[in-house]
């Protein structure tokens, strides 16, 4: 007996280290669908994605953008659950506030695939309560609007960049303002904010009043600029970091953590601001770089990214969590365009 059991501790000592592998570290399932150039918010424990574009890039039709919507458990979540959805659309964002759901605009194609394109920028808004399992109808915008983006400034909505396809054989129209919608007030309505820029295609985060507009089609080494929903004023912060020539500012994603912020764009990187908000330091790489993704807070020290199209794979289904380096490394300012 006394020699079985020796030979079964060998063995236990011998076996290989693969036999009992330390738990991995939690993610979260990869989207029901790849999509990119969605809406995608945390609420209360909760990941909500909604609509986007499912088929070839630059090719929209009623079949490839959704109105789909689920929400998963960030926290050890493995089943999505299928909502109640929408309007197709893709080109918008969500945003939570107060423990709803919030969806701004988007753009909605109206022909049938291998039919000539004919997208409209819509103005519809509403807001999700995940109690009653309902959508909620809120003040339109005032004009059509995607490929834009929201974040939430306190009790404020903030709405920003984006412009305006009207159709087949119309000419888009670019947005020249900002939207505020106070949703402390009696009555919700929109109110209108000349903004400094005209860009599309762009990500925004707030820490606390202060909305950082960052990237998108024009803004590559070009100064951050930031929108005080308090003041109602513009300024700036650094330029997005370059990597090569450009700063690869075409949809990048963002988020706030720990009242910093964070951003993604496709060359790989994760940067973030730094604390005296004058230069941008490496923390974190993605190992898929993507576009038109999204990105939400993933704890106190990492973030998702989710979704969104890579330049090599075409759209992605998978999340990566990127844990943030406590201490970054500082990235040389880019070159004045």
């Amino acid at each position: 007996m006394r020699s079985r059991i020796a030979f079964l501790a060998v063995m236990a000592l011998a076996a290989p280290s693969g036999a009992a592998e330390p738990a991995k570290a939690p993610g979260v399932p990869s989207l029901p669908k790849a999509v990119a150039s969605f809406g995608a918010a945390a609420c209360d424990g909760y990941l909500y994605v909604y609509g986007g574009h499912a088929g070839k890039t630059h090719s929209y039709d009623t079949e490839s953008v959704l109105g789909t919507f689920h929400r998963v458990k960030l926290d050890g979540g493995t089943t999505w659950e299928e909502l109640p959805g929408g309007p197709r659309a893709q080109g918008l964002n969500l945003v939570a506030h107060g423990g709803k759901v919030y969806r701004v605009g988007g753009m909605q194609p109206k022909n049938k695939p291998g039919d000539p394109s004919d997208n409209h920028s819509l103005a519809d808004c509403a807001r999700f309560d995940p109690k009653s399992g309902k959508w909620e109808d809120l003040p339109a915008l005032p004009a059509g609007r995607s490929s834009h983006d929201v974040a939430v400034a306190g009790d404020k909505l903030v709405v920003v960049g984006g412009w305006q396809m009207k159709g087949k054989g119309e000419k888009s129209v670019w947005h020249t303002t900002a939207l505020i919608l106070d949703l402390t007030a009696k009555e919700l309505k929109w109110e209108s904010v000349a903004q400094p820029f005209q860009r599309r295609a762009l990500t925004a985060t707030a820490v606390g009043a202060k909305v950082f507009v960052l990237g998108g089609l024009g803004a590559d080494g070009k100064p951050t600029d930031v929108f005080d929903a308090e003041t109602k004023t513009w300024s700036t912060a650094p330029a997005l970091p370059a990597e090569g020539k450009k700063a690869m500012a075409f949809s990048p994603s963002a988020a706030t953590v720990n009242g910093r912020v964070i951003v993604n764009t496709v060359a790989g990187p994760v940067y973030r601001l730094t604390e005296k908000g004058d230069s941008w330091e490496k923390v974190g790489a993605a190992e898929t770089p993507r576009m038109v993704a999204r990105m939400v807070p993933f704890g106190p020290t990492s973030v998702a990214l989710i979704g969104g199209a890579s330049p090599d794979e075409g759209n992605v289904a998978a999340i990566e969590i990127v844990k943030l380096a406590e201490k970054g490394t500082p990235v040389a300012a880019p070159a004045k365009p």
